[in-house]
């Protein structure tokens, strides 16, 4: 039998294919279940102009995506975090935030479609991936300052803020080197340990060693004296 299928139906086929299935199969599974339709001249017509009519919405639908990569390339998002007196932040900026904020420029973005795994709950200035559509990517560059500040506040926190993650990386590579220095120290510490152990060891061997020699050397010469005195 004939058959279209409606939808993607995983190890048999794509929506759209033309499928020609055994009678059994397409009575009591395909169609029942309206995964496809019989391959009729009419329900061919349909089909092509349903996939007309969505190569069309896909297509308007890459045009918005593009138009909003646009937008956010060419424009900048900005908001404020109430900050304490010892500096902490009060609130975060989210996805949800921030796809308000997208709504207050003019540009209507799913917050699910917002990567932004983690809060914002710093001041500074943050390049945000937006995945528009599944053929378009995009960043909205976000700036963060206090209440009544700017953009050129946020600038500046984020220029204190790359300078103390650059201050602090470059202290945990010294600790790493002094560490590994310290390391190398030990090892060569103990090497020398256990080289003036072994060391040892092989003086008082060998130091036994001529005892026992001498001991044997000495009871060799007593007995040729014995032997002397008896001739």
């Amino acid at each position: 039998m004939k058959v279209i299928l409606t939808v993607d139906v995983p190890e048999v086929g794509s929506r759209g294919d033309h499928l020609d299935v055994s009678a059994g199969y397409a009575r009591n599974f395909l169609l029942p279940r309206r995964f496809a339709v019989p391959a009729t001249s009419g329900n061919l017509a349909t089909m092509a102009e349903e996939n007309r009519l969505s190569g069309r919405r896909q297509e308007k639908a890459r045009q918005e995506a593009r138009k909003v990569a646009s937008f956010l390339g060419d424009h900048e998002i900005f908001t404020t975090l109430k900050i304490g007196a010892e500096g902490k932040a009060f609130g975060s900026v989210t996805a949800k935030e921030l796809a308000v904020l997208l709504r207050q420029a003019g540009l209507e973005v799913d917050r699910r479609r917002i990567r932004l795994d983690v809060p914002i709950r710093r001041l500074g200035v943050f390049d945000i991936p937006i995945h528009i559509h599944s053929e378009v990517d995009t960043v909205a560059k976000l700036f963060v300052d206090r209440e009544s500040g700017s953009k050129d506040g946020a600038r500046a926190a984020q220029a204190q803020w790359d300078a103390a993650e650059a201050a602090r990386l470059e202290a945990e590579r010294v600790e790493a080197e002094a560490r590994a220095e310290r390391e190398r120290e030990a090892e060569e510490a103990a090497r020398q340990a256990i080289e003036r152990a072994e060391a040892r060891r092989k003086r008082e061997q060998e130091e036994a060693e001529a005892r026992e020699a001498a001991k044997t050397a000495a009871a060799a010469s007593d007995a040729e004296g014995s032997d002397g005195s008896s001739d």
